[in-house]
């Protein structure tokens, strides 16, 4: 029985066909999992399935035709996209090529309706994987990288020119900043007439000195005559205090 069914499935894989799980009403969760799955008639796993929790098994496997499922699959996409219904193209032909991954009409015109030049590279690229002299494919994929050389360069270009806009407006702000300054205005200085505290006030504010004066003037450095001058009159003034006090003790006595 075991040869019988591995020569059914020799035969069928011949044949291009493929094989469904179809589950019975009465299926355990395992094979209820794989209800639809399609495998290639040698992949399939054996029934009952390992893990079966229901035996007998009387879950079974059903034969098509890949290749007319696939063809009538593929009219339908090419019709989407011809028609412009791009996302239903996408998944029509995204099962296309769950069944046959070499089939280069899908993947040519998927590369069509992808969006982003990456999808689009992966779509040629199978083709020509598939058929390495596929002109079309090899005239779209150059394209591509020339578009994407183009993209990189004028986003280079673009980061080049923003930052030198940022530079020039820098610029501009500090130069705003040094004409404002040159057009300030200078502060007046107040002359030492004015500072002099004037009013009945005016002795009192000199003598304990005035808040209000910021900052004390600096003094001229006196000349040499000066400090004799003051040298000698400071003489003078001890020799009168001293004979002053002789005079005051004699007269005590």
């Amino acid at each position: 029985m075991d040869g019988n069914v591995q020569e059914m499935r020799v035969d069928l894989a011949k044949q291009s066909f493929k094989v469904m799980l179809v589950a019975h009403p009465d299926a355990c969760r395992i094979c209820r999992n794989l209800q639809g799955r399609i495998f290639d008639p040698l992949a399939a796993p054996p029934l009952p399935l390992e893990g079966c929790l229901t035996p007998p098994c009387r879950c079974r496997y059903e034969s098509y035709d890949a290749r007319s499922v696939v063809s009538r699959l593929l009219r339908a996409g090419v019709k989407a996209v011809n028609e412009e219904r791009l996302d239903e193209a996408r998944e029509l032909l995204y099962q296309v090529i769950d069944l046959d991954e070499r089939n280069e009409r899908a993947w040519l015109w998927l590369s069509a309706v992808v969006t982003g030049i990456d999808e689009r590279m992966v779509c040629l690229e199978s083709v020509l994987a598939i058929d390495p002299h596929h002109e079309l494919a090899r005239e779209g994929l150059r394209y591509l990288l020339m578009q994407r050389r183009a993209s990189g360069t004028g986003q280079r270009a673009a980061r080049k020119i923003r930052a030198a806009r940022e530079a020039i407006d820098h610029l501009r702000a500090s130069q705003s900043k040094v004409v404002a300054l040159r057009e300030t205005p200078p502060v007046p200085m107040r002359s030492s007439r004015e500072m002099m505290p004037s009013g009945p006030t005016a002795g009192l504010q000199l003598a304990m000195g005035s808040p209000h004066r910021e900052e004390e003037r600096p003094q001229p450095a006196m000349s040499f005559p000066m400090v004799f001058l003051c040298v000698l009159l400071a003489v003078l003034l001890l020799v009168m205090i001293g004979a002053a006090l002789v005079s005051a003790a004699g007269f005590l006595r």
